[in-house]
Protein backbone atom coordinates (compact mmCIF):
# COMPACT_ATOMS: atom_id res chain seq x y z
CA UNK A 1 0.00 0.00 0.00
CA UNK A 2 2.79 2.43 0.90
CA UNK A 3 4.39 1.86 -2.52
CA UNK A 4 1.09 2.73 -4.23
CA UNK A 5 0.82 5.91 -2.16
CA UNK A 6 4.42 6.83 -3.05
CA UNK A 7 3.77 6.29 -6.75
CA UNK A 8 0.61 8.42 -6.66
CA UNK A 9 2.44 11.15 -4.74
CA UNK A 10 5.31 11.08 -7.22
CA UNK A 11 2.86 11.48 -10.10
CA UNK A 12 1.35 14.68 -8.71
CA UNK A 13 4.48 15.99 -6.94
CA UNK A 14 7.51 14.62 -8.84
CA UNK A 15 10.59 13.99 -6.75
CA UNK A 16 13.58 16.23 -7.51
CA UNK A 17 17.31 16.03 -6.94
CA UNK A 18 18.51 17.69 -3.73
CA UNK A 19 21.13 19.69 -5.62
CA UNK A 20 20.22 20.31 -9.27
CA UNK A 21 16.40 20.01 -9.00
CA UNK A 22 16.13 17.54 -11.88
CA UNK A 23 13.47 14.80 -11.75
CA UNK A 24 14.56 11.62 -9.97
CA UNK A 25 12.87 8.35 -8.87
CA UNK A 26 10.41 8.63 -5.99
CA UNK A 27 12.72 6.76 -3.58
CA UNK A 28 15.91 8.75 -4.32
CA UNK A 29 17.27 11.96 -2.78
CA UNK A 30 19.87 12.93 -5.35
CA UNK A 31 20.69 12.15 -8.98
CA UNK A 32 23.76 10.09 -9.82
CA UNK A 33 25.45 13.00 -11.57
CA UNK A 34 25.26 15.19 -8.48
CA UNK A 35 26.18 12.37 -6.11
CA UNK A 36 29.59 12.25 -7.70
CA UNK A 37 30.08 15.99 -7.16
CA UNK A 38 29.50 16.03 -3.41
CA UNK A 39 32.61 16.69 -1.34
CA UNK A 40 32.92 16.77 2.43
CA UNK A 41 35.27 19.03 4.37
CA UNK A 42 36.85 18.59 7.78
CA UNK A 43 35.60 21.46 9.92
CA UNK A 44 36.56 22.11 13.52
CA UNK A 45 34.13 20.03 15.64
CA UNK A 46 33.98 22.82 18.19
CA UNK A 47 33.35 25.97 16.13
CA UNK A 48 32.23 24.45 12.82
CA UNK A 49 34.69 26.50 10.78
CA UNK A 50 37.81 25.88 8.70
CA UNK A 51 40.24 27.22 9.66
CA UNK A 52 39.23 27.04 13.33
CA UNK A 53 37.85 30.18 15.02
CA UNK A 54 37.73 28.80 18.57
CA UNK A 55 40.18 31.43 19.77
CA UNK A 56 37.47 34.02 19.16
CA UNK A 57 35.31 32.27 21.75
CA UNK A 58 31.89 30.74 21.16
CA UNK A 59 28.92 30.13 23.42
CA UNK A 60 28.17 26.73 21.89
CA UNK A 61 30.20 23.63 22.74
CA UNK A 62 30.37 21.93 19.36
CA UNK A 63 29.09 22.12 15.80
CA UNK A 64 28.30 19.20 13.51
CA UNK A 65 28.86 20.14 9.86
CA UNK A 66 30.60 18.47 6.93
CA UNK A 67 29.66 20.40 3.76
CA UNK A 68 31.21 23.66 2.57
CA UNK A 69 28.67 26.21 1.41
CA UNK A 70 29.72 26.32 -2.24
CA UNK A 71 29.01 24.81 -5.64
CA UNK A 72 26.25 22.22 -5.79
CA UNK A 73 25.69 22.29 -2.03
CA UNK A 74 24.99 26.00 -2.20
CA UNK A 75 22.44 25.37 -4.96
CA UNK A 76 20.77 22.69 -2.87
CA UNK A 77 20.53 24.85 0.23
CA UNK A 78 19.01 27.72 -1.73
CA UNK A 79 16.40 25.29 -3.06
CA UNK A 80 15.76 24.22 0.54
CA UNK A 81 15.50 27.78 1.86
CA UNK A 82 13.24 29.22 -0.82
CA UNK A 83 11.68 26.45 -2.94
CA UNK A 84 10.81 23.54 -0.60
CA UNK A 85 13.77 21.48 -1.72
CA UNK A 86 13.69 19.26 1.37
CA UNK A 87 15.85 16.46 0.00
CA UNK A 88 19.15 18.09 0.94
CA UNK A 89 18.11 18.05 4.60
CA UNK A 90 17.09 14.40 4.29
CA UNK A 91 20.45 13.65 2.71
CA UNK A 92 22.40 15.30 5.54
CA UNK A 93 20.32 14.24 8.55
CA UNK A 94 21.76 10.70 9.03
CA UNK A 95 25.35 11.95 8.99
CA UNK A 96 24.58 14.86 11.31
CA UNK A 97 22.78 12.48 13.66
CA UNK A 98 25.84 10.22 13.78
CA UNK A 99 28.16 13.16 14.48
CA UNK A 100 25.91 14.43 17.27
CA UNK A 101 25.62 10.97 18.82
CA UNK A 102 29.40 10.87 19.17
CA UNK A 103 29.48 14.35 20.72
CA UNK A 104 26.77 14.04 23.36
CA UNK A 105 24.24 11.69 24.92
CA UNK A 106 21.19 12.29 22.76
CA UNK A 107 18.93 10.07 24.86
CA UNK A 108 18.76 12.88 27.41
CA UNK A 109 19.10 15.83 25.02
CA UNK A 110 16.51 18.23 23.65
CA UNK A 111 16.62 19.21 19.99
CA UNK A 112 15.53 22.71 19.04
CA UNK A 113 16.06 25.17 16.19
CA UNK A 114 16.97 28.76 15.51
CA UNK A 115 13.58 30.49 15.44
CA UNK A 116 12.18 32.33 12.45
CA UNK A 117 10.14 35.51 12.52
CA UNK A 118 6.39 35.11 12.14
CA UNK A 119 6.42 37.21 8.99
CA UNK A 120 9.18 35.17 7.38
CA UNK A 121 7.44 31.92 8.30
CA UNK A 122 4.24 33.10 6.67
CA UNK A 123 6.19 33.92 3.52
CA UNK A 124 7.99 30.55 3.27
CA UNK A 125 5.45 28.30 4.95
CA UNK A 126 8.11 26.55 7.04
CA UNK A 127 11.22 27.04 9.14
CA UNK A 128 14.07 25.11 7.50
CA UNK A 129 15.97 24.89 10.81
CA UNK A 130 12.97 23.19 12.41
CA UNK A 131 12.75 20.79 9.48
CA UNK A 132 16.36 19.71 10.08
CA UNK A 133 15.65 19.33 13.79
CA UNK A 134 12.61 17.14 13.15
CA UNK A 135 14.61 14.82 10.91
CA UNK A 136 17.40 14.44 13.48
CA UNK A 137 14.83 13.86 16.23
CA UNK A 138 13.15 11.17 14.14
CA UNK A 139 16.45 9.39 13.46
CA UNK A 140 17.88 9.57 16.98
CA UNK A 141 14.70 9.36 19.04
CA UNK A 142 15.73 12.51 20.92
CA UNK A 143 13.01 14.82 22.16
CA UNK A 144 12.38 18.07 20.30
CA UNK A 145 11.04 21.36 21.61
CA UNK A 146 10.58 24.51 19.53
CA UNK A 147 9.16 26.60 22.37
CA UNK A 148 12.44 27.65 23.98
CA UNK A 149 13.48 30.62 21.84
CA UNK A 150 11.74 33.17 19.67
CA UNK A 151 12.63 35.83 17.12
CA UNK A 152 10.94 39.08 17.94
CA UNK A 153 9.75 41.53 15.25
CA UNK A 154 12.24 44.00 13.85
CA UNK A 155 15.91 43.74 13.04
CA UNK A 156 17.44 42.82 9.71
CA UNK A 157 18.08 39.60 7.87
CA UNK A 158 21.52 38.31 8.83
CA UNK A 159 22.68 37.91 5.23
CA UNK A 160 22.26 41.66 4.68
CA UNK A 161 24.77 42.51 7.41
CA UNK A 162 28.51 42.62 7.98
CA UNK A 163 30.17 40.30 10.48
CA UNK A 164 30.15 43.02 13.15
CA UNK A 165 26.52 43.92 12.52
CA UNK A 166 25.37 40.30 12.70
CA UNK A 167 26.18 39.90 16.38
CA UNK A 168 24.38 43.12 17.39
CA UNK A 169 21.37 42.25 15.25
CA UNK A 170 21.17 38.71 16.68
CA UNK A 171 21.28 40.06 20.23
CA UNK A 172 18.38 42.38 19.43
CA UNK A 173 16.04 39.90 17.73
CA UNK A 174 16.52 36.57 19.54
CA UNK A 175 15.19 36.03 23.03
CA UNK A 176 14.03 33.30 25.39
CA UNK A 177 10.32 32.56 25.41
CA UNK A 178 8.55 33.69 28.57
CA UNK A 179 6.53 30.50 28.82
CA UNK A 180 8.93 27.60 28.43
CA UNK A 181 9.99 24.40 30.08
CA UNK A 182 12.83 24.02 32.56
CA UNK A 183 15.98 22.88 30.73
CA UNK A 184 18.37 23.07 33.69
CA UNK A 185 21.17 20.53 33.29
CA UNK A 186 20.02 19.43 29.84
CA UNK A 187 22.13 19.11 26.70
CA UNK A 188 20.57 21.05 23.82
CA UNK A 189 21.03 20.47 20.09
CA UNK A 190 20.50 23.71 18.18
CA UNK A 191 19.79 23.33 14.44
CA UNK A 192 20.16 25.77 11.56
CA UNK A 193 20.85 25.55 7.85
CA UNK A 194 24.16 27.46 7.54
CA UNK A 195 26.89 28.82 9.78
CA UNK A 196 28.66 31.94 8.50
CA UNK A 197 30.13 33.98 11.35
CA UNK A 198 28.36 31.95 14.04
CA UNK A 199 26.69 35.06 15.51
CA UNK A 200 23.16 33.65 15.52
CA UNK A 201 24.26 30.33 16.97
CA UNK A 202 26.36 32.12 19.59
CA UNK A 203 23.51 34.32 20.74
CA UNK A 204 20.97 31.49 20.79
CA UNK A 205 23.39 29.19 22.63
CA UNK A 206 24.07 31.91 25.19
CA UNK A 207 20.34 32.32 25.78
CA UNK A 208 19.91 28.58 26.24
CA UNK A 209 22.77 28.44 28.75
CA UNK A 210 21.30 31.38 30.66
CA UNK A 211 18.15 29.25 30.86
CA UNK A 212 20.18 26.49 32.52
CA UNK A 213 21.32 24.28 29.64
CA UNK A 214 24.45 22.30 30.49
CA UNK A 215 25.88 22.27 26.97
CA UNK A 216 24.71 23.37 23.53
CA UNK A 217 25.71 21.53 20.36
CA UNK A 218 24.87 22.89 16.95
CA UNK A 219 23.97 21.01 13.76
CA UNK A 220 24.03 22.77 10.39
CA UNK A 221 24.01 21.69 6.77
CA UNK A 222 26.96 23.78 5.60
CA UNK A 223 29.68 26.20 6.65
CA UNK A 224 30.71 29.18 4.54
CA UNK A 225 34.41 29.58 3.66
CA UNK A 226 36.02 32.17 5.90
CA UNK A 227 37.59 33.99 2.99
CA UNK A 228 34.15 34.52 1.43
CA UNK A 229 32.29 35.93 4.40
CA UNK A 230 32.89 39.53 3.43
CA UNK A 231 31.01 39.05 0.17
CA UNK A 232 27.26 39.31 0.07
CA UNK A 233 26.96 36.33 -2.24
CA UNK A 234 27.71 33.78 0.47
CA UNK A 235 26.36 35.64 3.48
CA UNK A 236 23.04 33.87 3.77
CA UNK A 237 23.78 31.93 6.92
CA UNK A 238 24.16 32.68 10.60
Amino acid sequence: MSRIVDNISDFFFPNRCALCDCFIPWNALICEKCRGKITETQFCPKCGKSPCTCREGHSYDGCAVFWPYEGEIRNGILLFKYHRGFNIAKLAAPKLSDMLSKACALNDAIITAVPMSRRRRLETGYNQAEYIARLISRITGAERDFNLLERIPGGSLQHDLSAQERRKNAEEVYTAKKRRRDIAGKNIVLCDDIITTGSTLDVCASLLKNMGAAKVYCAVLASTPLNSESGSETNVGT
